[in-house]
Formats: structure tokens, sequence, C-alpha cells
């Protein structure tokens, strides 16, 4: 009873921050960043490579089991050209109540194609689980033809019905780094970073590539830059639910996990733009910035004094 009095607080603590209002622009700078770069993602060609391939190296995961075995061209194509149009549309804010759970079922299954091939894939993960919050939330009230055909009668504005899928979003985000980073904790302990794990990987992504990469290379010949690097890691992948806390802290973390994701494309050649741009959408107050640029833009406009008459 008693432990269950002083978990209260802490329970009303964390619905009155989910709850917290938010702007109905920062809703729908989310929605525009993160449908379109859905769409973009549906757009490869990666898809349509993966269709018809025999059914003996199909390993499916997850809900892909409904398949029998990759879905074909056809119906990959008919996934591509829905998931595309409704992000687009979704993006413009015409009815995304409808037009974005559309492009994120499209999204999830041509994802799972990817995960099915007997190696599993994260490239796409981040997108489609920031995208959650957002279907059932009212995110076509600003910035969106939705918004121009009924600005008289629902303007947007502050609200916690705006608050709430922004700040779930951060969790979600900040969940997956930390969870990341626990998983190598857990199973690796200190010794991810500690031992040779990273200058290993290195070495093993280089031999994979078709020519020496150098910079990876660079890196896995030092031991200590190795371990600096991991332990930075570990750290920055930890410590990102501090955001949730610390806003401030998101200039620290937000270049942080960018950084990262560079150095994994640098020196892998791993493809998790995807990722940061999902950080970036969702961590960044964009109508704050749009502000900020038309006051900077009304200052350098010229004003002009009304000629005196008579």
């Amino acid at each position: 009873m008693h432990a269950r009095r002083r978990e209260e607080p802490e329970v009303r603590g964390i619905e009155r921050w989910l709850l917290t209002p938010g702007d109905a622009r920062r809703l729908a700078a989310l929605r525009i960043g993160l449908s379109g770069t859905l769409a973009i993602r549906l757009s490869r060609g990666v898809f349509a490579g993966l269709a018809d391939q025999p059914r003996e190296l199909y390993r499916p995961v997850s809900f892909m089991h409904a398949f029998g075995s990759m879905p074909g061209r056809r119906l990959v194509m008919v996934l591509q050209v829905v998931g595309v149009g409704a992000a687009v549309i979704a993006a413009a804010g015409l009815r995304p109540r409808f037009s974005l759970p559309a492009a994120w079922v499209a999204g999830a299954v041509l994802a799972g194609m990817t995960s099915s091939t007997g190696k599993i894939t994260h490239n796409d993960v981040l997108l489609l689980l920031a995208l959650v919050p957002l279907l059932p939330a009212p995110t076509s009230d600003a910035w969106s033809v939705d918004s121009l055909l009924r600005r008289r009668s629902r303007p947007g504005g502050v609200s916690a019905r705006y608050g709430w899928p922004v700040r779930t979003a951060m969790v979600v985000v900040a969940g997956a780094y930390f969870f990341i980073g626990l998983w190598k904790l857990v199973f690796s302990g200190p010794a991810w970073f500690a031992s040779g794990n990273l200058r290993w990987i290195l070495y093993t992504s280089s031999d994979g590539q078709a020519v020496p990469n150098h910079v990876g290379l660079f890196i896995a010949d030092r031991p200590w830059l190795a371990h600096v690097l991991a332990g930075l890691t570990m750290a920055l992948e930890l410590g990102f639910p501090l955001v949730l806390w610390r806003p401030r802290a998101a200039w620290i973390f937000v270049p942080g996990v960018i950084g990262l994701h560079v150095g994994i494309w640098a020196t892998m050649h791993l493809d998790y733009w995807a990722w940061v741009a999902t950080v970036l959408v969702v961590f960044v107050n964009w109508p704050a910035v749009a502000d900020r640029m038309r006051r900077g833009r009304e200052r350098r406009l010229p004003s002009f004094a009304p000629l005196p008459c008579g």
C-alpha cells in the first residue's frame, strides 16, 4: 500500500510530462519529416531485387510468417506505389488519419522483407517506430492541406493533444538507443569497449569491401582510438534518455549520435541515414527554427515610412 502511494507521484509526473501542451506546428513537422523520409525509403530498388526470391532462401521473421515465401514482384510494386503515394499525401497533410497508416503498413511489410533473408536489418526500424504515435494523432491541424481547407473551423494552436505524440516519439527514439547500449552491456559487458572487439569489427568490414576502407583501418590500427570511440558509443547510447529530462542535453547527444552514424557509414558503409533523419526530425524544434528565420527575414526587409501629405 505504501509502495503504491510512493509510486503515484512518479506516475503523475510522467503523465504530466507526456501531456504537456505542445505546438500543433511541432507535431506537423514530425508528420512532414517522418512521412517524407518514409517516402524516400520506400522508393528504393532493393525491394524489387528481393522479390521472387526462391522459397528455400526465405527466412521470415515476426509477421512475415504470414507469407509463405518472399512477396512477389507485383505485390512489391503495389506496396511501393501505395506506400510512396500515401507517404507523400500524408506529408502534405491530406487526410493523414488514413494516408499515414497506409504508408506505415506498406513500409512495415517492405522492411520485413529485408529482414527475412537470414540477417536482421535495422535500417528502417527507428523510423517506423517513431511514426507509431503519429498514427492516431491530429497531425494535420497545422502546416497541411487539411488545415488550409478548414482554417476557420480548426486553427490548431497549443494543446496536450499535440504534445503527447511528439513526446512519445522522443521516448521511442531515446529508448531505442538506450536499449541498444544496454544490450551491449548485458551480453558483452565492459569487454565491448575494453577488448579488441571494435578493432576486429573494422578489420572484418574492411576485408568484406571491394577496396580496403582506410578510415576503418586507421582506427583499427590504433587500439587506444578504437577503445575511446567504442566507449563513447556506449556512453551516447546509454545516456541518450537524459535528453528527456534535460532538453539542453540534446545539444550533446543529437550531434553525438549523428556523428556515430556518419562514422559507421565512413568505416563500414552501412546505411543508417534514416536514423539520422528521424533523430533530427523528432528532437529539433522546427517551429522555433521557422520563427527565428522569419524574424531574421523581417529584420532584413527595408521599412518604408509613409510620405508626408500637404
